[in-house]
């Protein structure tokens, strides 16, 4: 019984042959559909993309990211994340015939353009699809790929009943079948629904009108700001003649300053009106970056667009980042491996071999607070905790000694047992809870409460302002006080028990 590919076909055993006349490559820009686009253009363009036609939504997309510094940047920013990631491959199992199909892999990976193919599949992030077309070539033992060209996605058709892209040629410019192997596929899914409403610009088509609309009436606003007005005034008797000479004049005061008008006409010069700056536009704008900004990256701290926030708040936004780029990455891995690596198996080693196909594995190492993990393990083993070594070494990537090596003097086992910094540090971070028990002030609970929840400065600042009529603040500083005493005699006592000094 043949293997069959996802559409129901099956699979074959030479690679097809390579894809030419796409329809786009002869015009990539056809009709600049970002140039004058309004309100009621953009809702056609997008009515038009869910029937199917991608053409105008594909290429409106691509203008948006030529035009829009900002997009550009973000998008960027998102698609090299994962193209700079330390990237291997795995068998997929530990069977000899799965390692030698890795070893059959691995000849021809790390020989091809990665950086150039995974960016042009990367597309998929704003654009909903990404094709890159693969030309095959055989070398005498196996059919490798040779090639690779990105397809725009204007030259493709969507046809909802099959839930497949089709690719307009001059042959058949209402679509035709891709064959197995043809091209690499990644569909980027922002949203579920429809592939053609899945990428990111679908999201951001609007903020990008409202956006360049604030933008253009800022530049023309830019213009005549701070200049004076002149205004004409002519009498109602004085002829088509008179009436254009004023207008010629009042004109020309603008570059020239100097006129020639009627005697029975007057031109009055009125100062612009001060303070009333482009605030509004500024406004809008910024407000229209932070949301892109929001929908790429999902957060803005990162970026130049946050308007601040602590620190904790700028680490729980990288994390939410982390789970893009690792999201973003595993998708990008499934893609390559189904759309050429298990192409590859199939022309080489036969359809039936199609699960052995290698793993793509993207190594995606969070940051870690090395500081304040060692201040946790260094107060585990101050309370007795036996601690691997090797584990220990592995977590903070310090290598065993080679034999001979030269290697930096250990502490002496005394030096090793001393406790008195872990118990001071200790007692330190346990007196919030001490003084909430033994030394109750009005309102301390709610105030440490308020700076826990706080999202950021900003919001703190609101939380403390409400709280302040409830607060003795004067009987709150004393409490604080002697904390801050009892926090530096610990720091002494432990110091002294470090140094022998208490012994």
């Amino acid at each position: 019984m043949p293997i069959l590919d996802p559409y129901g076909n099956p699979i074959p055993r030479r690679p097809p042959a390579a894809i030419q006349g796409v329809l786009p490559l002869e015009s990539p820009y056809r009709s600049y559909p970002a140039r004058g686009l309004t309100p009621e253009r953009l809702a056609g363009i997008l009515r038009l993309a869910d029937s199917g036609d991608l053409a105008l939504q594909a290429e409106l997309f691509e203008e948006m990211e030529e035009r829009d510094a900002l997009l550009f940047s973000l998008l960027q920013t998102r698609k090299l994340a994962v193209v700079g990631l330390d990237w291997r491959l795995e068998p997929a199992e530990e069977s000899r015939e799965a390692r030698r199909i890795l070893r059959a892999w691995e000849e021809v990976w790390w020989g091809l353009p990665l950086e150039a193919l995974m960016t042009d599949l990367l597309s998929a992030i704003p654009q909903g699809v990404s094709l890159v077309a693969v030309a095959w070539e055989w070398d005498g033992l196996l059919w490798r790929p040779k090639g690779f060209r990105w397809v725009h996605p204007g030259s493709l058709v969507y046809r909802e009943a099959e839930d497949r892209f089709l690719l307009a040629t001059r042959e058949h410019p209402q679509g035709e079948a891709i064959p197995y192997g043809g091209c690499i596929e990644h569909r980027y899914r922002a949203r579920s629904g429809l592939p053609t409403r899945a990428g990111l610009m679908r999201s951001l088509a609007w903020l990008y009108l409202f956006k360049h609309y604030a933008l253009k009436d800022w530049v023309v606003f830019a213009e005549v700001y701070g200049q004076p007005y002149r205004i004409g005034r002519y009498d109602p008797a004085a002829g088509e003649e008179e009436r254009r000479r004023l207008e010629e004049a009042v004109r020309a005061l603008g570059a020239d300053a100097a006129g020639v008008i009627s005697k029975d006409t007057e031109i009055e010069i009125l100062e612009a009106a001060k303070g009333q700056g482009p605030e509004v536009y500024e406004r809008l704008i910024r407000l229209c970056n932070r949301e892109m900004t929001q929908a790429v990256l999902g957060q803005t701290l990162t970026s130049s667009e946050g308007e601040g926030g602590s620190y904790a708040l700028a680490k729980v936004h990288e994390r939410v980042r982390i789970d893009l780029l690792r999201a973003d990455a595993r998708a990008l891995a499934t893609v390559i491996r189904e759309g050429l690596v298990k192409p590859f198996v199939a022309f080489n080693f036969g359809p039936d071999r199609l699960d052995l196909a290698p793993y793509l594995v993207p190594g995606i190492e969070e940051e870690r607070d090395l500081e304040s993990r060692a201040r946790v393990l260094q107060t585990l083993m101050g309370m007795g905790l036996a601690i691997p070594e090797g584990w220990l070494r592995e977590e903070f990537g310090v290598p065993a000694p080679d034999p001979g090596e030269g290697v930096l003097p250990a502490l002496a086992p005394q030096e090793r047992r001393r406790r008195g910094l872990v118990a001071g540090q200790a007692f330190t971070d346990g007196l919030a809870d001490r003084l909430l028990l033994e030394a109750p002030t009005p309102g301390l609970a709610e105030l440490l409460r308020a700076i826990g929840e706080a999202q950021d400065y900003e919001d703190l600042r609101r939380r403390l302002l409400a709280l302040y009529p409830r607060i003795p603040f004067a009987q709150l500083a004393e409490v604080l006080d002697a904390a801050l005493t009892l926090a530096e005699l610990a720091g002494r006592l432990a110091q002294r028990q470090d140094s022998g000094l208490d012994r």
